[in-house]
């Protein structure tokens, strides 16, 4: 098995290689915990990352989200196939017919068409997340609500505050009752709490000259912490996290989730789930399933503003793998050590990346072309030199989060996207860099044949 010196090379090289400011890592295996850290939490000032130091935990938070609302199932108190409205009376969207067919199972496996990036950046308060109710009742949701994946930080917004009515709690004191303490978690999304510890802040790498500066603000869009932008913990307590998702106990042996509650959670919910999410071949409760089938491998990952979080649960091989980085060239380091991790020590494979195929695929281009909207923003399909392009123009918070995470896929520039399958519904889109893609698709055509629905990321809805 891997040593903390061996885990500590690589740590350190891949940190080198992909300029990668901080980093904390930590392979739990049948009883044995090996952790390794490199590099400084903040430029600034130089200090290191210590095996205690705090990082976000980005969308990670979701897992927690997931597994505290399992803790209300378990109890009777909630229904994952109950309307959400039954819990939040007077729940609606811009649309009140679809947002009343919306169920808590929908919050949980994303498929109920809430918004995924809207981000109006309310200010913190213990109200918040009633707050951000009010902001969705002048939001569309996107497509047939329980058809089609869409991942959605409103939808886990809207479970956090669903969670607040039933515990009469607010979500972070909930969370810390009932999923932090129990598991003997370093966690907090408290602002003074973290200046009590050593805590990383984000980095954002100059794509072409390769410096590194701090973000401006540590945390924002307090409105989504139940979907990961305020909760900051260390690699250890991650680990103690995913080994609860092995059996369902704390440290201790308390019986934290059923087994029922497990397996539900680790479902595949989709029949049909290429192009949905990268890295994974379906999705659960909460969960993002890496491998189907009688040995599954269940993850997430997160960013925040200039960190990322990676954590990997294999439950038949009694095995948890946590990396936590603050720079935003961070999800190369993450990819290239857990890939390598994975395929090593427990055999386990992901889905393959999305690629073009040798020879393209011929299609109606014009069947495809226009405009589709979600409150994310919209995307243009048009014909540029006899090919099909895509446009994605984010809203200006979404804007502002590609820029300071360096995402490919923001800015307006229309991309070339190239058919590969028979049926011509799947597209991979060229993001410009060796080896780079994204996978798009098309859905659900309407009576003149041309499809309503595009994902690029998200699912986006074409207007009439």
């Amino acid at each position: 098995m891997l040593t903390s010196n061996e885990l500590a090379d690589r740590l350190s090289r891949l940190a080198e290689k992909f300029t990668v400011t901080g980093a904390s890592a930590a392979l739990w295996h049948d009883g044995t915990l090996i952790r390794s850290e490199t590099g400084t939490v903040n430029v600034t000032t130089g200090a290191p990352v210590r095996p205690d130091t705090l990082f976000a935990a980005g969308s990670v938070t979701k897992t927690l989200t997931a597994s505290l609302a399992m803790t209300l199932v378990d109890e009777g108190q909630l229904v994952l196939d109950a309307p959400v409205s039954e819990y939040l009376p007077g729940f609606t969207t811009a649309d009140p017919g679809r947002s009343a067919a919306i169920t808590v199972r929908m919050l949980l496996n994303h498929s109920s068409g809430l918004p995924g990036n809207y981000l109006p950046n309310l200010e913190p308060g213990d109200d918040v997340l009633e707050r951000l109710m009010r902001e969705l009742t002048t939001l569309e949701v996107t497509g047939v609500p329980g058809r089609r994946f869409s991942y959605s930080n409103m939808g886990m917004s809207t479970l956090g505050r669903l969670m607040e009515v039933i515990t009469g709690e607010r979500f972070d004191v909930a969370l810390r009752t009932r999923i932090l303490q129990p598991l003997g978690m370093t966690a907090t999304a408290d602002a003074e709490e973290m200046l009590l510890h050593s805590t990383a802040v984000g980095h954002v790498v100059h794509p072409a000259s390769g410096a590194v500066s701090r973000v401006p603000r540590l945390r924002v869009w307090p409105e989504y912490g139940p979907a990961g932008s305020r909760l900051w913990l260390d690699v250890e307590s991650l680990v103690h996290f995913g080994r609860m998702h092995i059996d369902g106990t704390t440290p201790d042996g308390h019986r934290l989730l059923s087994r029922a509650a497990l397996e539900q959670m680790r479902t595949p919910q989709y029949d049909e789930f290429w192009g949905c999410l990268r890295g994974c071949a379906n999705f659960g409760l909460g969960w993002g399933i890496f491998r189907e089938g009688d040995d599954p491998v269940l993850t997430h990952s997160g960013a925040n503003l200039g960190m990322h979080s990676t954590l990997y649960v294999v439950p038949r091989q009694q095995a948890v793998l946590a990396v936590l980085t603050n720079s935003s060239t961070g999800a190369m380091l993450h990819s290239t050590l857990c890939t390598e991790l994975l395929d090593e020590f427990f055999d386990a494979r992901g889905p393959a990346a999305v690629a073009p195929p040798e020879a393209s695929i011929e299609v109606d281009r014009e069947r495809f072309t226009g405009l589709y909207r979600a409150p994310d923003g919209q995307v243009s399909v048009e014909v540029r030199d006899g090919q099909l392009h895509a446009r994605l123009l984010p809203d200006a918070g979404l804007a502002d989060w590609d820029r300071l995470m360096g995402s490919p896929a923001g800015g307006g520039q229309a991309m070339p996207i190239t058919c590969i399958d028979s049926a011509r519904s799947r597209f991979v889109m060229d993001l410009g860099s060796p080896g780079s893609f994204l996978a798009v698709q098309f859905y659900e055509p309407g009576l003149d044949g041309r499809p309503t629905l595009v994902r690029l990321g998200t699912v986006y809805e074409r207007t009439p």
